[in-house]
């Protein structure tokens, strides 16, 4: 209850200072209200949280507001570019984008490319991603990896570093390093990437 009384107080005063940064967008008011959740879950974490010998409280959070202000006008730009709009002439005519679009290929061509690459990681014919050890972690090869990240089983980083007892980034990293050359150089060998 103290701590709650607290954060309303900062909450109270910050809000009364108007020194946070206002602006008139349609997503101001999430922005704000993922701010102070992000302030009252980091306010006393000594990585993320508030230093108050760093700067003062409404700097620390106007920063924050900002952060997610940028993230959210990113996602609305992408949103916006994911979209083609039919542009009308004074003619009458008009151009529509999507009627200029290329037909997807058959879908059965890329599954039958994952069969043949999954096929391939299973048996590791050469045993050259069994034989591509994580020095970290010896239990982990690339056989591992491509197995847990390749469809149908295609697991996040977060359950392969639980499932394997791993640190998440560093196996990505690893994976990043070691197994997309192995992929890029299969599908040289096998005529689906261009040399």
């Amino acid at each position: 209850m103290e701590r709650q009384s607290v954060f309303s107080e900062i909450f109270r005063l910050v809000m009364q200072s108007k020194k946070l940064w206002r602006e008139s967008s349609p997503y101001y008011a999430d922005a704000l209200q993922e701010m102070w959740e992000y302030c009252f879950l980091k306010l006393d974490d000594p990585e993320n949280g508030y230093k108050p010998d760093v700067c003062r409280v409404t700097t620390w959070l106007d920063n924050r507001l900002k952060k997610i202000l940028r993230r959210y006008r990113d996602r609305s730009r992408r949103q916006l570019n994911r979209y083609a709009f039919a542009i009308q002439f004074d003619t009458g005519q008009t151009l529509d984008p999507i009627d200029n679009l290329i037909a997807p290929p058959d879908s059965q061509f890329a599954l039958d490319m994952l069969t043949h690459l999954l096929n391939w990681v299973n048996e590791d014919p050469d045993q050259i991603l069994r034989n591509r050890v994580c020095a970290k972690y010896p239990k982990i090869n690339a056989q591992v990896l491509l197995l847990r990240r390749l469809p149908p089983r295609e697991q996040s980083w977060t359950d392969i570093a639980a499932e394997l007892g791993a640190d998440k980034t560093y196996i990505a990293q690893w994976y990043s390093r070691y197994c997309n050359p192995f992929l890029r150089d299969w599908g040289r060998v096998h005529g689906y990437l261009d040399s």
